[in-house]
Protein backbone atom coordinates (compact mmCIF):
# COMPACT_ATOMS: atom_id res chain seq x y z
CA UNK A 1 0.00 0.00 0.00
CA UNK A 2 1.09 3.57 -0.53
CA UNK A 3 0.58 6.84 1.25
CA UNK A 4 -1.76 9.17 -0.60
CA UNK A 5 -0.51 12.78 -0.67
CA UNK A 6 -2.27 15.35 1.42
CA UNK A 7 -5.99 15.48 0.64
CA UNK A 8 -7.57 18.66 -0.81
CA UNK A 9 -6.62 21.45 1.60
CA UNK A 10 -8.95 21.76 4.55
CA UNK A 11 -9.40 25.46 4.45
CA UNK A 12 -9.49 26.05 8.15
CA UNK A 13 -5.78 25.10 8.24
CA UNK A 14 -4.88 25.93 4.68
CA UNK A 15 -1.39 26.83 3.50
CA UNK A 16 -0.49 28.51 0.24
CA UNK A 17 1.42 25.40 -0.90
CA UNK A 18 -1.58 23.15 -0.29
CA UNK A 19 -3.89 25.56 -2.10
CA UNK A 20 -1.54 25.71 -5.10
CA UNK A 21 -1.22 21.91 -5.24
CA UNK A 22 -4.99 21.50 -5.16
CA UNK A 23 -5.55 24.07 -7.93
CA UNK A 24 -2.75 22.52 -10.04
CA UNK A 25 -4.37 19.08 -9.75
CA UNK A 26 -7.81 20.47 -10.67
CA UNK A 27 -6.25 22.02 -13.77
CA UNK A 28 -4.41 18.81 -14.72
CA UNK A 29 -7.56 16.74 -14.23
CA UNK A 30 -9.51 19.07 -16.51
CA UNK A 31 -6.79 19.09 -19.20
CA UNK A 32 -6.39 15.31 -19.18
CA UNK A 33 -10.13 14.73 -19.31
CA UNK A 34 -10.41 16.72 -22.54
CA UNK A 35 -7.23 15.28 -24.11
CA UNK A 36 -7.93 13.27 -27.26
CA UNK A 37 -6.39 9.84 -27.14
CA UNK A 38 -6.56 9.61 -23.36
CA UNK A 39 -10.21 8.56 -23.07
CA UNK A 40 -9.15 5.05 -21.98
CA UNK A 41 -8.59 6.48 -18.50
CA UNK A 42 -11.82 8.50 -18.27
CA UNK A 43 -13.05 6.51 -15.25
CA UNK A 44 -9.87 7.34 -13.36
CA UNK A 45 -10.08 11.01 -14.35
CA UNK A 46 -13.69 11.18 -13.15
CA UNK A 47 -12.71 10.87 -9.46
CA UNK A 48 -14.21 13.61 -7.31
CA UNK A 49 -10.94 14.37 -5.51
CA UNK A 50 -8.51 15.96 -8.04
CA UNK A 51 -5.41 15.29 -5.89
CA UNK A 52 -6.36 11.62 -5.50
CA UNK A 53 -7.05 11.48 -9.24
CA UNK A 54 -3.58 12.73 -10.24
CA UNK A 55 -1.86 10.66 -7.55
CA UNK A 56 -3.52 7.45 -8.74
CA UNK A 57 -2.50 8.33 -12.28
CA UNK A 58 1.14 8.38 -11.17
CA UNK A 59 0.82 5.26 -9.02
CA UNK A 60 -0.50 3.21 -11.94
CA UNK A 61 2.50 4.29 -14.00
CA UNK A 62 1.27 2.92 -17.33
CA UNK A 63 -1.00 5.94 -18.10
CA UNK A 64 2.10 8.15 -17.80
CA UNK A 65 3.86 6.22 -20.55
CA UNK A 66 0.68 6.31 -22.64
CA UNK A 67 0.67 10.10 -22.24
CA UNK A 68 4.37 10.40 -23.14
CA UNK A 69 3.86 8.27 -26.25
CA UNK A 70 1.27 10.75 -27.53
CA UNK A 71 4.17 13.14 -28.20
CA UNK A 72 5.58 13.12 -31.77
CA UNK A 73 7.85 10.08 -32.00
CA UNK A 74 10.26 11.86 -34.36
CA UNK A 75 11.24 14.17 -31.50
CA UNK A 76 10.46 12.10 -28.41
CA UNK A 77 11.45 8.40 -28.37
CA UNK A 78 8.58 6.23 -27.23
CA UNK A 79 8.67 4.34 -23.94
CA UNK A 80 8.37 0.58 -24.49
CA UNK A 81 6.96 -1.58 -21.66
CA UNK A 82 7.31 -5.35 -21.24
CA UNK A 83 4.10 -6.61 -19.62
CA UNK A 84 5.42 -10.17 -19.32
CA UNK A 85 7.60 -9.22 -16.34
CA UNK A 86 4.70 -8.84 -13.94
CA UNK A 87 2.33 -6.03 -13.01
CA UNK A 88 4.33 -4.62 -10.06
CA UNK A 89 7.63 -4.51 -11.99
CA UNK A 90 5.95 -2.93 -15.02
CA UNK A 91 4.29 -0.31 -12.87
CA UNK A 92 7.55 0.71 -11.19
CA UNK A 93 9.45 0.64 -14.47
CA UNK A 94 6.80 2.86 -16.13
CA UNK A 95 7.04 5.47 -13.37
CA UNK A 96 10.84 5.47 -13.53
CA UNK A 97 10.90 5.75 -17.34
CA UNK A 98 8.44 8.63 -17.40
CA UNK A 99 10.29 10.53 -14.66
CA UNK A 100 13.63 9.96 -16.37
CA UNK A 101 12.35 10.96 -19.83
CA UNK A 102 10.81 14.22 -18.64
CA UNK A 103 13.94 15.05 -16.67
CA UNK A 104 16.33 14.36 -19.57
CA UNK A 105 14.28 16.03 -22.30
CA UNK A 106 12.76 19.01 -20.48
CA UNK A 107 15.26 19.40 -17.61
CA UNK A 108 12.43 19.26 -15.05
CA UNK A 109 13.10 18.30 -11.44
CA UNK A 110 13.66 14.56 -11.11
CA UNK A 111 11.34 12.49 -8.93
CA UNK A 112 11.37 8.82 -8.08
CA UNK A 113 8.85 6.20 -7.10
CA UNK A 114 9.56 6.63 -3.38
CA UNK A 115 8.42 10.27 -3.66
CA UNK A 116 5.01 8.93 -4.66
CA UNK A 117 4.76 5.83 -2.47
CA UNK A 118 6.29 6.65 0.89
CA UNK A 119 6.99 10.38 1.11
CA UNK A 120 5.55 12.07 4.22
CA UNK A 121 5.41 15.45 2.48
CA UNK A 122 4.17 16.73 -0.84
CA UNK A 123 7.63 17.84 -2.04
CA UNK A 124 8.13 14.84 -4.35
CA UNK A 125 4.54 14.86 -5.54
CA UNK A 126 4.91 18.56 -6.43
CA UNK A 127 7.81 17.64 -8.73
CA UNK A 128 5.71 14.94 -10.39
CA UNK A 129 2.81 17.38 -10.90
CA UNK A 130 5.15 19.90 -12.54
CA UNK A 131 6.57 17.19 -14.81
CA UNK A 132 3.07 16.21 -15.94
CA UNK A 133 2.25 19.86 -16.66
CA UNK A 134 5.37 20.15 -18.85
CA UNK A 135 4.30 17.17 -20.97
CA UNK A 136 0.77 18.53 -21.40
CA UNK A 137 2.17 21.91 -22.40
CA UNK A 138 4.32 20.21 -25.04
CA UNK A 139 1.31 18.27 -26.34
CA UNK A 140 -0.62 21.54 -26.68
CA UNK A 141 2.29 23.24 -28.50
CA UNK A 142 2.41 20.31 -30.95
CA UNK A 143 -1.37 20.60 -31.44
CA UNK A 144 -1.88 16.90 -30.89
CA UNK A 145 -5.05 15.50 -32.43
CA UNK A 146 -5.92 11.99 -31.37
CA UNK A 147 -8.66 9.60 -32.47
CA UNK A 148 -12.24 10.74 -32.08
CA UNK A 149 -14.32 9.52 -29.15
CA UNK A 150 -18.03 9.68 -28.53
CA UNK A 151 -17.60 11.87 -25.46
CA UNK A 152 -14.60 13.89 -26.66
CA UNK A 153 -15.04 16.35 -29.51
CA UNK A 154 -11.86 17.88 -30.85
CA UNK A 155 -12.45 21.64 -31.26
CA UNK A 156 -12.26 22.74 -34.89
CA UNK A 157 -12.65 26.47 -34.17
CA UNK A 158 -12.42 28.86 -31.26
CA UNK A 159 -16.22 28.70 -30.91
CA UNK A 160 -16.04 24.91 -30.68
CA UNK A 161 -13.39 25.26 -27.99
CA UNK A 162 -15.67 27.60 -26.08
CA UNK A 163 -18.56 25.12 -26.29
CA UNK A 164 -16.23 22.36 -25.06
CA UNK A 165 -15.30 24.43 -21.99
CA UNK A 166 -18.95 25.26 -21.37
CA UNK A 167 -19.81 21.55 -21.54
CA UNK A 168 -17.12 20.90 -18.93
CA UNK A 169 -18.55 23.67 -16.73
CA UNK A 170 -22.04 22.18 -16.91
CA UNK A 171 -20.76 18.69 -16.13
CA UNK A 172 -18.86 20.08 -13.16
CA UNK A 173 -22.05 21.75 -11.97
CA UNK A 174 -24.05 18.52 -12.26
CA UNK A 175 -21.38 16.70 -10.28
CA UNK A 176 -21.53 19.43 -7.65
CA UNK A 177 -25.29 19.09 -7.26
CA UNK A 178 -24.84 15.32 -6.84
CA UNK A 179 -22.26 15.98 -4.12
CA UNK A 180 -24.63 18.38 -2.41
CA UNK A 181 -27.33 15.70 -2.42
CA UNK A 182 -24.83 13.36 -0.76
CA UNK A 183 -24.14 16.05 1.82
CA UNK A 184 -27.88 16.27 2.48
CA UNK A 185 -27.95 12.53 3.17
CA UNK A 186 -25.08 12.94 5.64
CA UNK A 187 -27.04 15.69 7.39
CA UNK A 188 -30.16 13.51 7.58
CA UNK A 189 -28.22 10.62 9.12
CA UNK A 190 -26.75 12.93 11.78
CA UNK A 191 -30.31 13.99 12.58
CA UNK A 192 -31.56 10.38 12.72
CA UNK A 193 -28.92 9.24 15.20
CA UNK A 194 -29.39 12.35 17.32
CA UNK A 195 -25.74 13.40 17.28
CA UNK A 196 -26.74 17.02 16.75
CA UNK A 197 -30.07 18.68 17.44
CA UNK A 198 -32.22 19.99 14.61
CA UNK A 199 -31.40 23.66 15.25
CA UNK A 200 -27.66 23.05 15.16
CA UNK A 201 -27.93 21.00 11.97
CA UNK A 202 -29.93 23.78 10.34
CA UNK A 203 -27.05 26.16 11.05
CA UNK A 204 -24.32 23.83 9.80
CA UNK A 205 -26.26 22.60 6.76
CA UNK A 206 -28.77 25.38 5.97
CA UNK A 207 -31.49 24.39 3.50
CA UNK A 208 -30.71 27.51 1.47
CA UNK A 209 -27.29 26.02 0.69
CA UNK A 210 -28.82 23.03 -1.09
CA UNK A 211 -31.68 24.95 -2.70
CA UNK A 212 -29.30 27.55 -4.07
CA UNK A 213 -27.02 24.88 -5.59
CA UNK A 214 -29.92 23.42 -7.56
CA UNK A 215 -31.23 26.80 -8.69
CA UNK A 216 -27.78 28.06 -9.64
CA UNK A 217 -27.22 25.00 -11.81
CA UNK A 218 -30.43 25.87 -13.69
CA UNK A 219 -29.21 29.44 -14.16
CA UNK A 220 -25.97 28.22 -15.68
CA UNK A 221 -27.83 25.77 -17.91
CA UNK A 222 -29.94 28.68 -19.17
CA UNK A 223 -26.86 30.72 -20.04
CA UNK A 224 -25.50 27.75 -21.98
CA UNK A 225 -28.66 27.63 -24.13
CA UNK A 226 -27.74 30.97 -25.69
CA UNK A 227 -25.45 31.25 -28.72
CA UNK A 228 -21.81 31.55 -27.64
CA UNK A 229 -21.61 35.23 -28.60
CA UNK A 230 -24.57 35.98 -26.31
CA UNK A 231 -23.44 33.93 -23.31
CA UNK A 232 -22.78 36.18 -20.31
CA UNK A 233 -20.96 33.90 -17.85
CA UNK A 234 -19.96 36.68 -15.49
CA UNK A 235 -23.51 37.87 -14.82
CA UNK A 236 -24.68 34.96 -12.58
CA UNK A 237 -21.62 35.28 -10.36
CA UNK A 238 -21.87 39.08 -10.13
CA UNK A 239 -25.58 38.98 -9.33
CA UNK A 240 -25.32 36.18 -6.75
CA UNK A 241 -21.91 36.83 -5.17
CA UNK A 242 -23.53 37.87 -1.90
CA UNK A 243 -25.82 34.81 -1.86
CA UNK A 244 -22.86 32.49 -2.43
CA UNK A 245 -20.82 34.25 0.25
CA UNK A 246 -23.58 34.17 2.87
CA UNK A 247 -24.54 30.52 2.31
CA UNK A 248 -20.97 29.23 2.31
CA UNK A 249 -19.84 31.38 5.21
CA UNK A 250 -22.64 30.04 7.41
CA UNK A 251 -21.86 26.46 6.42
CA UNK A 252 -18.04 26.61 6.61
CA UNK A 253 -17.77 28.54 9.89
CA UNK A 254 -20.43 26.55 11.72
CA UNK A 255 -18.83 23.28 10.63
CA UNK A 256 -15.62 24.38 12.35
CA UNK A 257 -17.56 25.25 15.50
CA UNK A 258 -19.46 21.98 15.64
CA UNK A 259 -16.58 19.59 14.87
CA UNK A 260 -15.53 19.19 18.52
CA UNK A 261 -19.01 17.81 19.26
CA UNK A 262 -18.46 15.15 16.59
CA UNK A 263 -15.01 14.13 17.81
CA UNK A 264 -16.33 10.95 19.44
CA UNK A 265 -18.51 9.92 16.50
CA UNK A 266 -17.43 6.76 14.68
CA UNK A 267 -17.71 8.01 11.10
CA UNK A 268 -17.07 4.56 9.64
CA UNK A 269 -20.23 3.27 11.32
CA UNK A 270 -22.44 5.68 9.35
CA UNK A 271 -24.43 3.97 6.62
CA UNK A 272 -24.62 6.50 3.80
CA UNK A 273 -25.80 5.20 0.39
CA UNK A 274 -23.11 5.46 -2.34
CA UNK A 275 -20.56 6.81 0.13
CA UNK A 276 -17.90 5.23 2.33
CA UNK A 277 -17.70 7.37 5.45
CA UNK A 278 -14.33 7.91 7.10
CA UNK A 279 -13.06 10.97 8.98
CA UNK A 280 -11.09 12.01 5.89
CA UNK A 281 -13.85 11.40 3.35
CA UNK A 282 -16.45 13.20 5.49
CA UNK A 283 -14.17 16.21 5.89
CA UNK A 284 -13.60 16.28 2.13
CA UNK A 285 -17.36 16.00 1.48
CA UNK A 286 -18.20 18.85 3.85
CA UNK A 287 -15.52 21.00 2.16
CA UNK A 288 -16.90 20.39 -1.35
CA UNK A 289 -19.08 23.54 -1.53
CA UNK A 290 -16.08 25.79 -0.98
CA UNK A 291 -13.74 23.75 -3.19
CA UNK A 292 -16.26 24.13 -6.01
CA UNK A 293 -15.36 27.82 -6.15
CA UNK A 294 -11.82 26.80 -7.18
CA UNK A 295 -13.32 24.86 -10.08
CA UNK A 296 -15.34 27.90 -11.15
CA UNK A 297 -12.16 29.98 -11.23
CA UNK A 298 -10.26 27.50 -13.38
CA UNK A 299 -13.02 26.86 -15.90
CA UNK A 300 -14.08 30.50 -16.22
CA UNK A 301 -10.40 31.38 -16.58
CA UNK A 302 -10.30 29.21 -19.72
CA UNK A 303 -13.42 30.96 -21.02
CA UNK A 304 -11.86 34.35 -20.29
CA UNK A 305 -8.91 33.48 -22.53
CA UNK A 306 -11.29 32.79 -25.41
CA UNK A 307 -13.53 35.80 -24.73
CA UNK A 308 -10.45 38.05 -24.80
CA UNK A 309 -9.26 36.53 -28.08
CA UNK A 310 -12.67 37.02 -29.72
CA UNK A 311 -13.41 40.46 -28.21
CA UNK A 312 -16.55 38.96 -26.66
CA UNK A 313 -19.06 41.65 -25.73
CA UNK A 314 -19.45 40.20 -22.20
CA UNK A 315 -15.71 39.89 -21.55
CA UNK A 316 -15.73 42.60 -18.87
CA UNK A 317 -18.58 40.92 -16.99
CA UNK A 318 -16.64 37.64 -17.10
CA UNK A 319 -13.59 39.39 -15.68
CA UNK A 320 -15.64 40.88 -12.86
CA UNK A 321 -17.40 37.57 -12.23
CA UNK A 322 -14.10 35.74 -11.73
CA UNK A 323 -12.85 38.50 -9.45
CA UNK A 324 -16.05 38.37 -7.39
CA UNK A 325 -15.52 34.61 -6.89
CA UNK A 326 -12.05 35.34 -5.52
CA UNK A 327 -13.49 37.94 -3.16
CA UNK A 328 -16.06 35.43 -1.89
CA UNK A 329 -13.32 32.85 -1.29
CA UNK A 330 -11.17 35.39 0.55
CA UNK A 331 -14.06 36.40 2.77
CA UNK A 332 -14.96 32.83 3.69
CA UNK A 333 -11.38 31.76 4.33
CA UNK A 334 -10.85 34.77 6.58
CA UNK A 335 -14.02 33.90 8.50
CA UNK A 336 -12.75 30.34 8.89
CA UNK A 337 -9.43 31.53 10.27
CA UNK A 338 -11.22 33.77 12.73
CA UNK A 339 -13.45 30.90 13.87
CA UNK A 340 -10.46 28.58 14.36
CA UNK A 341 -8.65 31.34 16.27
CA UNK A 342 -11.58 32.00 18.60
CA UNK A 343 -12.02 28.28 19.17
CA UNK A 344 -8.33 27.87 20.04
CA UNK A 345 -8.41 30.81 22.46
CA UNK A 346 -11.49 29.43 24.21
CA UNK A 347 -9.75 26.07 24.58
CA UNK A 348 -6.60 27.68 25.94
CA UNK A 349 -8.64 29.59 28.50
CA UNK A 350 -9.63 26.27 30.04
CA UNK A 351 -6.19 24.66 29.66
CA UNK A 352 -3.61 27.28 30.62
CA UNK A 353 -3.16 27.56 34.37
CA UNK A 354 -0.80 30.55 34.56
CA UNK A 355 -1.92 33.37 32.28
CA UNK A 356 0.57 35.65 34.06
CA UNK A 357 -0.18 39.22 33.02
CA UNK A 358 -1.63 38.26 29.62
CA UNK A 359 -5.22 38.87 28.52
CA UNK A 360 -6.45 36.01 26.32
CA UNK A 361 -8.78 38.39 24.50
CA UNK A 362 -5.88 40.59 23.41
CA UNK A 363 -3.66 37.97 21.78
CA UNK A 364 -4.94 38.77 18.31
CA UNK A 365 -5.89 36.19 15.69
CA UNK A 366 -4.18 32.81 15.71
CA UNK A 367 -1.68 32.52 12.85
CA UNK A 368 -0.27 29.01 13.33
CA UNK A 369 0.32 26.47 16.11
CA UNK A 370 2.26 23.26 16.63
CA UNK A 371 4.30 21.07 18.97
CA UNK A 372 7.94 21.96 18.33
CA UNK A 373 11.40 21.21 19.61
CA UNK A 374 13.13 24.47 20.61
CA UNK A 375 16.75 25.43 21.33
CA UNK A 376 18.03 28.24 23.54
CA UNK A 377 21.61 28.42 24.85
CA UNK A 378 22.06 24.88 23.44
CA UNK A 379 19.29 23.61 25.74
CA UNK A 380 16.63 21.61 23.87
CA UNK A 381 13.03 21.56 25.07
CA UNK A 382 9.65 20.63 23.59
CA UNK A 383 6.89 23.23 23.66
CA UNK A 384 3.36 23.69 22.39
CA UNK A 385 3.92 26.86 20.36
CA UNK A 386 1.10 29.29 19.54
CA UNK A 387 1.74 32.21 17.22
CA UNK A 388 -0.90 34.92 17.45
CA UNK A 389 -0.93 38.29 15.74
CA UNK A 390 0.42 40.05 18.82
CA UNK A 391 2.06 37.33 20.94
CA UNK A 392 4.14 34.18 20.59
CA UNK A 393 3.44 31.66 23.39
CA UNK A 394 5.68 28.75 24.39
CA UNK A 395 3.71 26.41 26.61
CA UNK A 396 4.61 23.23 28.49
CA UNK A 397 2.63 20.59 30.35
CA UNK A 398 5.19 20.90 33.16
CA UNK A 399 4.93 23.67 35.75
CA UNK A 400 7.88 26.03 35.17
CA UNK A 401 10.41 26.52 38.02
CA UNK A 402 9.91 29.42 40.47
CA UNK A 403 12.82 31.46 39.06
CA UNK A 404 12.50 31.38 35.29
CA UNK A 405 14.87 32.97 32.82
CA UNK A 406 14.86 36.52 31.57
CA UNK A 407 12.32 35.45 29.01
CA UNK A 408 9.67 35.61 31.72
CA UNK A 409 9.26 34.84 35.39
CA UNK A 410 6.70 32.42 36.75
CA UNK A 411 3.68 34.30 37.95
CA UNK A 412 0.45 32.37 38.46
CA UNK A 413 -2.48 34.78 38.56
CA UNK A 414 -5.19 34.11 41.10
CA UNK A 415 -7.67 35.27 38.50
CA UNK A 416 -6.68 32.52 36.05
CA UNK A 417 -9.44 30.28 34.81
CA UNK A 418 -8.86 26.83 36.33
CA UNK A 419 -8.14 24.17 33.70
CA UNK A 420 -11.04 21.85 33.01
CA UNK A 421 -8.96 19.16 31.27
CA UNK A 422 -6.25 16.86 32.47
CA UNK A 423 -3.68 18.04 29.91
CA UNK A 424 -3.24 21.51 31.37
CA UNK A 425 -0.63 23.87 29.99
CA UNK A 426 1.69 26.42 31.55
CA UNK A 427 3.06 29.46 29.75
CA UNK A 428 6.83 29.18 30.16
CA UNK A 429 7.86 31.98 27.80
CA UNK A 430 6.00 34.56 25.79
CA UNK A 431 7.01 37.42 23.50
CA UNK A 432 5.27 40.23 21.68
CA UNK A 433 5.62 39.77 17.94
CA UNK A 434 6.78 43.36 17.48
CA UNK A 435 9.93 42.48 19.45
CA UNK A 436 10.98 39.83 16.91
CA UNK A 437 13.63 41.89 15.15
CA UNK A 438 15.63 39.31 13.16
CA UNK A 439 14.53 36.07 11.57
CA UNK A 440 17.02 33.72 9.92
CA UNK A 441 17.14 30.12 8.74
CA UNK A 442 19.82 27.48 9.29
CA UNK A 443 20.31 23.78 9.95
CA UNK A 444 20.93 22.00 13.23
CA UNK A 445 22.28 18.47 13.73
CA UNK A 446 21.55 16.38 16.82
CA UNK A 447 22.91 13.00 17.88
CA UNK A 448 19.96 10.68 18.41
CA UNK A 449 19.88 6.87 18.78
CA UNK A 450 23.42 6.34 17.49
CA UNK A 451 22.71 8.51 14.46
CA UNK A 452 22.71 12.14 13.46
CA UNK A 453 19.33 13.78 12.89
CA UNK A 454 19.04 16.90 10.79
CA UNK A 455 16.66 19.68 11.79
CA UNK A 456 15.70 22.83 9.92
CA UNK A 457 16.10 25.74 12.26
CA UNK A 458 14.16 29.02 12.40
CA UNK A 459 16.14 31.47 14.53
CA UNK A 460 14.23 34.30 16.25
CA UNK A 461 16.15 37.23 17.73
CA UNK A 462 14.07 38.84 20.47
CA UNK A 463 15.86 41.74 22.09
CA UNK A 464 19.11 40.31 23.48
CA UNK A 465 17.73 36.75 23.49
CA UNK A 466 17.85 34.18 20.70
CA UNK A 467 15.54 31.19 20.49
CA UNK A 468 15.35 28.59 17.72
CA UNK A 469 12.35 26.59 16.53
CA UNK A 470 13.33 23.20 15.04
CA UNK A 471 11.51 21.32 12.27
CA UNK A 472 11.93 17.91 10.70
CA UNK A 473 11.11 19.20 7.19
CA UNK A 474 12.13 22.31 5.31
CA UNK A 475 8.52 22.77 4.21
CA UNK A 476 7.30 23.09 7.81
CA UNK A 477 10.10 25.50 8.64
CA UNK A 478 9.32 27.63 5.59
CA UNK A 479 5.64 27.76 6.49
CA UNK A 480 6.41 29.06 9.98
CA UNK A 481 9.01 31.46 8.59
CA UNK A 482 6.46 33.02 6.26
CA UNK A 483 3.98 33.44 9.18
CA UNK A 484 6.23 35.17 11.86
CA UNK A 485 7.74 37.30 9.12
CA UNK A 486 4.33 38.73 8.21
CA UNK A 487 2.64 38.90 11.60
CA UNK A 488 3.12 42.64 11.78
CA UNK A 489 0.96 43.06 8.75
CA UNK A 490 -2.73 43.42 9.38
CA UNK A 491 -4.56 40.34 8.18
CA UNK A 492 -6.61 41.48 5.24
CA UNK A 493 -7.84 38.40 3.46
CA UNK A 494 -10.80 40.64 3.22
CA UNK A 495 -14.45 41.13 3.46
CA UNK A 496 -16.47 41.14 0.29
CA UNK A 497 -16.24 44.63 -1.12
CA UNK A 498 -19.54 46.31 -1.86
CA UNK A 499 -19.77 45.96 -5.61
CA UNK A 500 -22.62 48.47 -5.91
CA UNK A 501 -20.68 51.67 -5.28
CA UNK A 502 -17.27 52.35 -3.79
CA UNK A 503 -13.64 51.25 -4.04
CA UNK A 504 -12.94 48.08 -5.95
CA UNK A 505 -10.73 45.26 -4.70
CA UNK A 506 -7.28 45.41 -6.30
CA UNK A 507 -7.91 42.06 -7.98
CA UNK A 508 -10.88 43.58 -9.78
CA UNK A 509 -9.46 47.03 -10.43
CA UNK A 510 -6.39 45.50 -12.06
CA UNK A 511 -8.53 43.78 -14.69
CA UNK A 512 -9.26 46.96 -16.60
CA UNK A 513 -7.07 47.49 -19.61
CA UNK A 514 -6.97 51.26 -19.24
CA UNK A 515 -4.35 52.67 -16.92
CA UNK A 516 -6.85 55.07 -15.32
CA UNK A 517 -10.47 54.01 -15.50
CA UNK A 518 -13.63 53.38 -13.55
CA UNK A 519 -16.07 50.46 -13.68
CA UNK A 520 -19.72 51.21 -14.41
CA UNK A 521 -22.57 48.87 -13.54
CA UNK A 522 -25.70 49.54 -15.60
CA UNK A 523 -29.19 48.52 -14.50
CA UNK A 524 -31.59 48.35 -17.45
CA UNK A 525 -34.69 46.28 -18.08
CA UNK A 526 -34.08 44.11 -15.02
CA UNK A 527 -30.62 43.18 -16.25
CA UNK A 528 -27.09 44.11 -15.19
CA UNK A 529 -24.33 45.19 -17.56
CA UNK A 530 -20.76 46.16 -16.73
CA UNK A 531 -18.36 48.37 -18.66
CA UNK A 532 -15.16 50.30 -17.98
CA UNK A 533 -14.58 53.89 -19.05
CA UNK A 534 -11.33 55.90 -19.15
CA UNK A 535 -10.90 58.88 -16.88
CA UNK A 536 -11.76 61.71 -16.95
CA UNK A 537 -15.33 60.82 -17.94
CA UNK A 538 -17.17 63.10 -20.38
CA UNK A 539 -20.94 62.97 -20.77
CA UNK A 540 -20.99 62.32 -24.52
CA UNK A 541 -18.39 59.57 -24.25
CA UNK A 542 -20.35 57.98 -21.38
CA UNK A 543 -23.56 57.95 -23.40
CA UNK A 544 -21.72 56.59 -26.43
CA UNK A 545 -20.34 53.69 -24.39
CA UNK A 546 -23.74 52.97 -22.83
CA UNK A 547 -25.35 53.01 -26.29
CA UNK A 548 -22.68 50.67 -27.66
CA UNK A 549 -23.28 48.29 -24.75
CA UNK A 550 -27.08 48.26 -24.96
CA UNK A 551 -27.87 48.98 -28.62
CA UNK A 552 -28.67 45.32 -29.38
CA UNK A 553 -30.74 44.81 -26.24
CA UNK A 554 -34.54 44.75 -26.80
CA UNK A 555 -36.22 47.96 -25.73
CA UNK A 556 -33.13 50.15 -25.81
CA UNK A 557 -33.30 53.58 -27.40
CA UNK A 558 -30.78 56.32 -26.77
CA UNK A 559 -33.41 59.01 -27.02
CA UNK A 560 -35.72 59.86 -24.12
CA UNK A 561 -33.69 57.91 -21.55
CA UNK A 562 -32.97 59.07 -17.97
CA UNK A 563 -29.64 58.04 -16.47
CA UNK A 564 -29.47 58.38 -12.69
CA UNK A 565 -26.93 57.68 -9.95
CA UNK A 566 -27.64 57.20 -6.23
CA UNK A 567 -24.72 58.21 -4.02
CA UNK A 568 -23.68 56.75 -0.66
CA UNK A 569 -25.96 59.18 1.19
CA UNK A 570 -29.01 58.03 -0.73
CA UNK A 571 -29.27 61.12 -2.94
CA UNK A 572 -30.32 60.44 -6.53
CA UNK A 573 -28.68 62.52 -9.27
CA UNK A 574 -29.98 62.71 -12.84
CA UNK A 575 -26.91 62.70 -15.09
CA UNK A 576 -27.00 65.16 -17.97
CA UNK A 577 -24.60 67.22 -20.12
CA UNK A 578 -24.09 69.78 -17.33
CA UNK A 579 -23.64 67.31 -14.46
CA UNK A 580 -20.16 67.41 -12.83
CA UNK A 581 -18.88 63.87 -13.43
CA UNK A 582 -15.47 64.02 -11.77
CA UNK A 583 -16.81 63.52 -8.20
CA UNK A 584 -18.79 60.47 -9.36
CA UNK A 585 -16.29 58.66 -11.58
CA UNK A 586 -12.93 58.04 -9.93
CA UNK A 587 -10.08 55.60 -10.49
CA UNK A 588 -10.75 52.08 -9.19
CA UNK A 589 -14.34 52.88 -8.19
CA UNK A 590 -17.54 51.01 -9.12
CA UNK A 591 -20.35 53.39 -10.14
CA UNK A 592 -23.93 52.13 -10.44
CA UNK A 593 -26.22 53.80 -12.97
CA UNK A 594 -29.96 53.22 -13.35
CA UNK A 595 -31.40 53.68 -16.83
CA UNK A 596 -35.13 54.19 -17.32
Amino acid sequence: MWNTPMAPPQLNIISLDELKLYKDCVSLQSRLFSLPGFALYSDLLDLADPIDCIHRLFILGIPLCHLWNLLPSRKFPKIELDFTLGQEYTRRFAIAQFASSVHLVFRSDHFNIDDLLTSETNAGFDKAVRALSVVLDELRSNEYKGPSHANLKEPTSIDDEAYSIVAHLLQSERNHVAEMELLEKFCSILADIGTLDAKTLSLVFPKKLFIFARKFRIRLECVAQMPWKEQNWGAPFIAHAMDIAMNLRIHCVNWILVKPALAGLDMESLQIPDFTATPVSVEALVSKPLHHLFEYQLILGDLMRISAATNHKHHEELNLGIASIQQVMDRIMNAQREAVSNQTIQTLQTRIANWRDLDANKLGQLIIEGSLLTRRNNILQNFDVFLFEKFLLLCSETLPPPASSRLGRRKVSSASIPPSRGNMLYIEHYFTTRDISIISQSQFYRAQNDSIRKYFELVLAIGTDVISLLYLTEHDMQEWHDKPFHTRRKLSMGTLTNLENGPLPKSIASLTSAEYSAFVKLYFGGNIFVLSIPLPVRFEELMERIDKKLRHFPGWSREMRNVSHTDADGHTIIIGPETPLEPIFQEGVMVSLDIR
